[in-house]
């Protein structure tokens, strides 16, 4: 007899008259009450499971089918039973041995089942169905599941949190080792993400090396979501062995809590996303949280760079020059161009205000060279005038990659009549090894017309001094973080002193960057540094003002107040 709870289903009909019609639809059903008992079935269920009615009825699933729990059906009634919504889904029963259409409906405080034979056209729509929302390598979820999920939550009014995991340095394992193994890395990587997701999560694969993992899991339950951010960062980084190769990568993420911040599924992979690029800037395995702030700075980034591409077709940049003067002399023995843009509207912009979005836009090389043109010029005017100063000039990864950059300086100075040896170029640490073999080429043709190449930022990167052999390098520039540090403590200046001495060994000159006060001079100055660069001495100026400073410099032979020990 169907349970009394159940006469609301069926008023027009009676219990019995509704038994037999259930027993001649051809389908299995199956009602199971809020303790799992079984207390009504048709003989469809009962042949498929193999037993009398006597043996199902006031028992649950479990005492007559072992593996229950295995089945698709306990999943389906789970979800059911959590939900108290509607579940159909396509399946393959291995007790069967065929697919079938199952469908379980909440029915008062238990659950009414309903399974027939899947068609074959049915299974097939519905495989390839499952193929659109599958990523063919992991298995896991894709783009499209994640917004059918988003969207089911959005609906229900749940709140939830979004986590994107982006991978590091995942291309260079794909060009070191191949994309066979970069695809078993991926597989490795998904099982670790995997095995550091909770109940309540559900982990998808975004993009080619990015993971997001959607959280039903309420506020109240968890005290800092950036702690699951950092826990699924942290699974990414655990060493990877395979084919004889130790590979280890990291991760930074985004994370997003909705529907606080977003309930539309595009808004809401956008703002996660600005999260992710703002953790990659922040630094190796950093977990940064959505703030409204960065949709700000988005818009005006594209602002930016609408207004830059055009400043790139006009005349809005100028150089400015910081001198370098000698700790020995007080002279100064050369100057830095330093470009600055000089905006119709926001004002004189420094590099770090538009450089990252020169490099985005692949503008690098076209402004290096108009600094080069510029830097020369300027080198030809002090000639003109009688002074013989070098002026550096800083070169992009970009502009150092170029496998014709010494050919582009060779004319460029042909063209301004510059002699070579007053041209320097200052390359960032870290970009020397970027390609080795390529800036070995292009620094050693430099190097060989007579320009002098120095190292800018020393010790912010590669930090070696065992690598400079294998470049001609001619100048060190000690990092302004190890200036500033030395009033921290003698272990400070012991480094500092260390670099000196070494550079020295190996014939280097050494300039100290960004020399703020008196103290730092004196303590260099007893250190033996060469030269230096900094405020205390002048900060960035007009080329007329450095000409005025520089001859001015050449009336002394030294600085009293920053040169008396």
């Amino acid at each position: 007899m169907f349970p009394a709870a159940h006469h609301t289903l069926i008023e027009a009909v009676d219990a019995n008259d509704l038994a037999g019609l259930i027993a001649d639809a051809g389908e299995a059903v199956v009602y199971i009450d809020q303790n799992w008992t079984v207390q009504f079935c048709n003989d469809v269920y009962l042949n498929n499971v193999g037993l009398a009615r006597h043996e199902v009825l006031g028992r649950t699933p479990f005492e007559f089918q072992p593996l229950f729990k295995r089945s698709i059906f306990f999943e389906l009634f789970e979800v059911c039973r959590s939900k108290r919504k509607p579940q159909t889904r396509i399946g393959f029963s291995t007790a069967l041995n065929r697919w079938l259409l199952i469908r379980v409906f909440p029915v008062g405080a238990g659950t009414l089942a309903m399974a027939n034979d899947a068609s074959e056209s049915v299974v097939k729509q519905y495989q390839l169905a499952q193929k659109i929302v599958m990523d063919a390598l992991t298995g896991l979820g894709n783009k499209l599941a994640m917004e059918q999920q988003i969207e089911t939550l959005v609906k229900r009014g749940a709140a939830f949190s979004v986590v994107l995991v982006g991978l590091e340095r995942f291309k260079e394992v794909n060009d070191a080792h191949g994309y066979a193994t970069g695809d078993m890395a991926l597989l490795e990587i998904v099982s670790a993400v995997q095995s550091a997701t909770v109940a309540g999560e559900t982990l998808y694969r975004f993009s080619g090396d990015e993971f997001a993992v959607v959280s039903e899991i309420q506020a109240s339950q968890t005290s800092d979501i950036a702690a699951r951010g950092l826990a699924l960062t942290t699974a990414v980084t655990r060493p990877i062995s395979l084919n004889d190769a130790r590979i280890v990568l990291g991760a930074s993420a985004g994370t997003i809590d909705c529907p606080l911040n977003g309930e539309e599924f595009e808004i809401i992979v956008r703002r996660v996303g600005l999260a992710l690029r703002d953790a990659k800037k922040t630094g190796r395995s950093a977990v940064t949280a959505y703030k409204p702030e960065m949709e700000l700075a988005t818009q005006l980034r594209t602002e930016l760079e609408g207004e830059l591409r055009h400043a790139l077709d006009g005349n809005q940049f100028v150089l400015m020059i910081q001198p370098k003067v000698s700790l020995t002399t007080g002279k100064v023995v050369g100057g830095e161009a330093l470009i600055r843009w000089a905006h119709p509207k926001r004002g004189m912009l420094a590099p770090g205000a538009f450089l990252s979005v020169v490099e985005e836009i692949g503008a690098m090389v076209r402004l290096d060279q108009w600094v080069l043109k510029q830097t020369l010029r300027h080198i030809a005017d002090l000639s003109e005038v009688g002074h013989s100063v070098p002026l550096s000039m800083n070169l992009s990864v970009d502009s150092l990659n170029d496998m014709y950059l010494a050919d582009r300086i060779a004319k460029a100075l042909s063209d301004a009549k510059v002699n070579p040896g007053l041209l320097e170029v200052e390359i960032p640490e870290g970009a020397l090894m970027h390609d080795v073999k390529v800036s070995s080429k292009v620094l050693n043709e430099l190097h060989a017309m007579g320009v002098t190449i120095s190292i800018d930022d020393f010790g912010t990167g590669y930090s070696s001094f065992a690598y400079l052999a294998r470049f001609p390098v001619k100048v060190l520039k000690i990092d302004r973080s190890f200036i500033k540090d030395m009033h921290l403590g003698e272990a400070n200046k012991k480094i500092v002193r260390g670099m000196i001495r070494l550079a020295h060994s190996l014939s280097l000159e050494v300039i100290a960057e960004g020399a703020e006060t008196e103290a730092q001079l004196t303590q260099l100055k007893r250190m033996k540094c060469d030269s230096v660069q900094g405020y205390v001495m002048a900060k960035p100026m007009p080329f007329k003002d450095f000409v005025g400073f520089a001859e001015r410099s050449f009336e002394v032979s030294t600085r009293p107040s920053a040169f008396t020990i």
